[in-house]
């Protein structure tokens, strides 16, 4: 049994495949993104809730010393 050899065009010389390279890299860079999009967006939220509680808890510190004021003051009076 005698081999044949291949014609020169049925070989296949491997060349890289540049658009799929190219679209697999946008892809990543998509992901990342988005992954980014997201970090971004619930640092955001997390920085509006600390602000709201914190806001919250300063209002609440001033009525508090407020309230005192006017305790002290009152006890002043009965005296």
């Amino acid at each position: 049994m005698q081999k044949t050899q291949p014609s020169s065009s049925s070989l296949r010389v491997w060349k890289p495949c540049l658009t799929v390279l190219a679209s697999d890299r946008g892809f990543g860079l998509i992901e990342v993104v988005v992954a980014m999009a997201l970090i971004a967006g619930a640092y955001i939220g997390v920085v509006e809730a600390y602000q709201r509680v914190r806001l919250h808890y300063g209002q609440i510190e001033a009525q508090r010393t407020e309230l005192n004021r006017a305790q002290d003051q009152h006890e002043r009076d009965a005296l």
